[in-house]
């Protein structure tokens, strides 16, 4: 093969490793609209599958002179008709969704996964590295690109047009399907774009045809907008309210529109013409009591959304009023289409809007807040980083409360509302609890019951961490604004309930025994989730405490489901044949390669976890973080022909111990420059991540040297179940372990496949090196 035809190969890798992981990251996007954001996760277990189990066919049968141009072509075809085919028919499908959506989109990354095995399979000895780095860097320039595509175009049909990618490829190998191939690449975005094909039909809730139809929609990487002209969560006559006291007015409430994130979490928009007596109706909502105790002049607000927390703290008295925003589109909305309506709330006198996660940007703020609010911030999404990396986990944490303790004034509060149903025992707030009670003794408060309130109005209770003591003077605020509005004060009271024996005694409720109520930390920052994924808790049972605990026993089906699905297509071909390599390299290398794929995707899923409260946004982690990792192993594979097999043997070790000092080092490097410029932040993530993924991307294009030529597609097959089997077992095990034992297991792992690479090989595999 000439070097013009070999540079070609590389770039024909480079664009369909591109597609998936642009179709992976958007995936997980729609998904989390269509379905919920524990179904989301599944988009990258889908698109691992489709890469790995191509292998088994070709360890079995030899691909033909046409196996690449149809894989190639099917792609270009499927992947347009795959996402046709959710989005058309997206209805809520119970636990039949993953089974809908394998079928529909299994076929699109089986045609991908074939493609790439063929091309990275064709090079032989040393040439196996390039290609493979092209493979990575392709997947590098995806996580780049698919952060601002997702800005500027919708995400399903951003997904759709994918089917391009493969088209250009099969132009660039093919000189006879040329010109065929570039004009279906560009019909494909233009059809995909030209209409409403891809449009949302039925979200996870309710149907978006007739009357629930949005007069405004937007994708973002964070969450897919859309405004509706009437409230789509029943709020009456009175106006939406969260959780409503009893003396609230029957008056008229102003018009209010509702603008909705992934179907799933909304906040009303309110119209406002400046007149703050048309809107008191929110001082009977129990989120905004902070405002009406003390005195309020300086307020951060966490999750402004839709502005009714900026009227709310207006109503309170506040002057100035930072409205902390993480999605930029919900600002611009509001600032731009729905200024008129909203009475421009982000740009009344004293507000100052910022786009940014919450935790980042309070620890750049000076501080001295007399309010910080944090109401009803769950976004049941899933971000371009994956599911289970939610941008809100961070807010709830022991790291994070301590934070917002040294951001408040002396007379300042913390005002966290969360959802406490009349008919059970409020989990979430027994949860929320204990993370203040713990960060207040972190702290040094030797009374910390003293410093809390706990007040709930209908479905929602609001607790209060108070910087000074809550008696006397503050106490008696506290109980005259809760008779005015129709709170119950559930604490300070003399009346005992479960709550005042789980706050002054530690008393846990028996319905709640069976749930972890531990503070969550930035390690385990699975405030939402108090299930073990290993336990075999009922889903009733789990559902009797939220929809986020049902994720969890919904993500242990998906493990089961996905072993399954692996067992069956990675392992069950070999069995129906009897085809079974031999000799003492065939069952190392098979570990060997068992190892690197279990090893990439714990240290990968561990730190991409945890970047996101670093770069203080899920997508930017995806695109830094990831992006980082991609590019170092698409380099380190480049080179790894100068290491050589012998030199990987001697120095295998050293990624291992690379791993063990960054992933120590990370919580005191992030706690130093946490408070950095973003630029900075990012430079800092190169730096870090870049040389421990180049020393990781050695492994993959040694081995196929290492151990040989005739097993090549078992490996990449047994590598593919490990990376499918990893991405979801790394998730339960982050909940059980944290995120830094897993990467610390990712360490024990790479250690043992420097071990497999040891040693002398077979004289069959030495005899193939020799040739080769």
């Amino acid at each position: 093969m000439n070097r013009r035809d070999q540079f070609r190969r590389h770039v024909a890798i480079a664009l369909v490793a591109a597609a998936i992981i642009l179709l992976q990251i958007g995936l997980t996007r729609v998904l989390s609209v269509l379905l919920w954001y524990h179904w989301a996760f599944f988009s990258i277990s889908l698109s691992m599958l489709g890469v790995g189990a191509p292998g088994v066919w070709f360890a079995i049968r030899q691909p033909g002179p046409k196996t690449l141009t149809i894989s190639l072509l099917s792609a270009g075809l499927l992947i347009p008709l795959g996402m046709f085919l959710v989005m058309g028919h997206s209805v809520v499908f119970g636990d039949m969704a993953v089974v809908y959506c394998m079928l529909a989109l299994l076929p699109a990354v089986l045609s991908l996964g074939a493609a790439v095995c063929l091309l990275l399979l064709d090079a032989e000895g040393d040439a196996i590295g390039p290609r493979y780095a092209y493979d990575l860097l392709g997947a590098c320039l995806g996580a780049l690109v698919v952060v601002p595509l997702m800005w500027v175009l919708p995400t399903p049909e951003l997904c759709a047009s994918l089917g391009m990618l493969p088209l250009l490829a099969l132009a660039l190998l093919e000189p006879r399907f040329r010109w065929p191939s570039l004009v279906g690449a560009m019909m494909i975005p233009a059809i995909a774009f030209g209409g409403s094909l891809y449009a949302v039909q039925h979200n996870k809730w309710y149907s978006e045809e007739g009357p629930n139809h949005p007069i405004w929609e937007e994708w973002t990487p964070t969450a897919r907008l859309a405004i509706f002209d009437h409230l789509i969560m029943p709020g009456g006559e009175s106006g939406f309210n969260w959780g409503q006291g009893r003396n609230a007015s029957d008056a008229p409430a102003p018009e209010q529109y509702w603008l909705e994130q992934d179907g799933s979490a909304g906040t009303p928009i309110t119209r406002f013409d400046g007149d703050l007596e048309d809107v008191e109706f929110l001082l009977y909502d129990v989120t905004t009591i902070g405002y009406q105790v003390g005195e309020p002049k300086r307020v951060a607000i966490v999750g402004a959304g839709g502005g009714r927390d900026i009227l709310s703290a207006r109503l309170g008295g506040a002057e100035d009023i930072h409205a902390i925003e993480l999605n930029a589109g919900i600002v611009g909305a509001l600032r731009g289409p729905f200024s008129e309506f909203s009475g421009g709330v982000y740009d009344l006198p004293g507000v100052t809007p910022i786009i940014g996660e919450g935790r980042s940007v309070l620890t750049g703020s000076d501080g001295d807040y007399d309010v910080i609010q944090i109401s009803m911030i769950d976004s049941w999404a899933a971000t371009a980083a994956g599911a289970f990396s939610l941008s809100e986990n961070n807010l709830y944490t022991l790291e994070a409360y301590q934070l917002y303790w040294s951001r408040t004034s002396e007379n300042g509060m913390v005002a966290t509302s969360r959802w406490m149903p009349d008919n059970k025992h409020g989990f979430e707030v027994l949860r929320l609890l204990e993370l203040v009670k713990a960060a207040l003794v972190a702290e040094g408060v030797s009374e910390p019951q003293t410093h809390l309130a706990v007040i709930q109005g209908g479905h929602a209770a609001t607790v209060l961490m108070s910087k000074r003591p809550i008696e006397s003077g503050l106490l008696e605020q506290l109980v005259t604004a809760c008779q005015r509005r129709g709170f119950d004060l559930h604490y300070p009271s003399e009346r005992q309930s479960w709550l005042t024996e789980f706050i002054d005694h530690g008393t846990v409720p028996e319905l709640a025994a069976s749930f972890n109520v531990t503070p969550p930390t930035d390690d385990q920052p699975f405030f939402f989730q108090a299930l073990s994924p290993f336990d075999s808790i009922s889903e009733e049972q789990a559902h009797d405490f939220g929809f986020n605990n049902t994720a969890v026993h919904t993500l242990r089906k998906l493990m089961l489901t996905l072993m399954s699905v692996t067992v069956a297509l990675f392992f069950a071909p070999f069995a129906m044949t009897r085809w079974l390599g031999g000799g003492t390299d065939f069952w190392r290398g098979s570990g060997f390669f068992l190892c690197i794929g279990l090893g990439f995707m714990f240290v990968e899923i561990a730190w991409l976890q945890r970047f996101v409260l670093y770069l203080g946004h899920p997508s930017l982690a995806t695109t830094a973080a990831l992006g980082s990792m991609l590019l170092g192993a698409g380099l380190g594979s480049i080179l790894s022909a100068r290491l050589g097999v012998t030199g990987g043997q001697r120095w295998g070790f050293i990624p291992a111990v690379l791993i063990l000092l960054l992933n120590v080092s990370l919580s005191p490097i992030f706690e130093a420059t946490l408070g950095w410029s973003f630029g900075a932040r990012v430079g800092m993530s190169l730096a870090m991540l870049t040389p421990v993924a180049f020393t990781m991307g050695f492994f993959f294009p040694l081995g196929m040297v290492r151990f040989g030529e005739r097993n090549k597609a078992w490996f990449w097959a047994i590598n593919g179940a490990a990376g499918v089997l990893a991405s979801v077992l790394s998730l339960a095990l982050s909940m059980e372990l944290g995120f830094s034992m897993v990467a610390f297991l990712g360490v024990a792992i790479y250690l043992a496949a420097w071990l497999l690479m040891r040693g002398a090989p077979d004289s069959q595999m030495t005899a193939i090196s020799s040739e080769n």
